[in-house]
């Protein structure tokens, strides 16, 4: 597997970067996957989706491209929002010319946070190369009840003061921090059910950003992954977008955590991106 990084932009001193997986071949590949990490839109890395499922999307012919986003809260929803409409024009212009691609055929891939920017970008950037949208324990409503509210399951935590939490945050725009370094961010934001406080400007985005059921029915094919235990997104948000998107693949898996696939020592993982594969070859035969 060959790993390339490219810069796609900058935002003040900060490089937006992505890291290019793929293999050396004598034939096209099939598409590009461009991959947007969770963390809820505030901490996380681009290269955060483990090396097992990097090595069988390439394996079977599919590239991933794995893009840096500006975090919240230094920056907010309708700046991460510009930038990656950047990335996805930064491929369409260079996919011959640096990446050395025939075609120009791409999936939006989001785990968590990056499912509900891949469901941003599919309705509202649509482009005629993006064949299909994955989500895995994504979600694409921010006026959720879940979200707004302080939360059961991270209240069984230590309780962290918002203003202890606010420390945290940067005087300047940042595009990647460690889970360790920030994870207490969100968990207080989730405690007292302010964490979307972070990522818009004013309580009337979070319904700007949010997906209606016009736009869930016009999605590019999609294909969903959740647990049905997932502490963090209700599973409801699949089981819900799976009525109401018009060509929908949904796998659910049993009693397993929110991001069940980061657990490699269980099949379901493995199990979700071989339904994965076979559902991308079979969404590029019918397109």
């Amino acid at each position: 597997m060959i790993k390339q990084e490219f810069c796609y932009s900058k935002l003040d001193e900060t490089d937006l970067s992505m890291t290019f997986y793929s293999k050396q071949r004598t034939s096209p590949s099939k598409a590009t996957l461009i991959y947007l990490h969770g963390g809820g839109l505030l901490y996380g890395t681009r290269d955060d989706l483990p090396e097992a499922y990097c090595e069988l999307l390439v394996e079977n012919d599919y590239n991933l491209l794995t893009v840096d986003y500006p975090l919240a809260p230094e920056v907010k929803l309708p700046t991460i929002y510009t930038y990656l409409t950047d990335a996805i024009d930064w491929f369409l212009q260079n996919h011959q010319t640096t990446l050395g691609l025939e075609n120009s055929n791409y999936f939006l891939f989001g785990r968590s946070a990056g499912g509900f920017l891949s469901y941003l970008l599919s309705a509202r950037y649509p482009r005629q190369e993006q064949k299909g949208l994955i989500s895995f324990y994504g979600y694409y409503d921010l006026t959720s009840a879940s979200f707004n509210q302080p939360s059961s399951y991270y209240n069984q935590f230590p309780k962290i003061a918002p203003l202890n939490a606010q420390a945290l945050i940067r005087s300047k725009p940042i595009a990647e921090v460690s889970i360790n370094e920030r994870f207490s961010l969100y968990l207080s934001g989730r405690q007292f059910g302010n964490w979307l406080s972070y990522l818009v400007n004013t309580p009337s985005e979070k319904e700007t950003f949010s997906l209606t059921d016009a736009e869930l029915a016009e999605l590019p094919p999609t294909f969903l992954a959740h647990s049905s235990a997932d502490q963090d997104v209700p599973v409801e948000s699949s089981r819900i977008a799976n009525t109401k998107i018009a060509n929908v693949t949904y796998e659910e898996v049993e009693k397993l955590p929110h991001d069940f696939d980061g657990d490699l020592t269980k099949n379901e993982g493995l199990q979700a991106y071989h339904a994965l594969i076979q559902w991308l070859d079979k969404t590029l035969a019918t397109t």
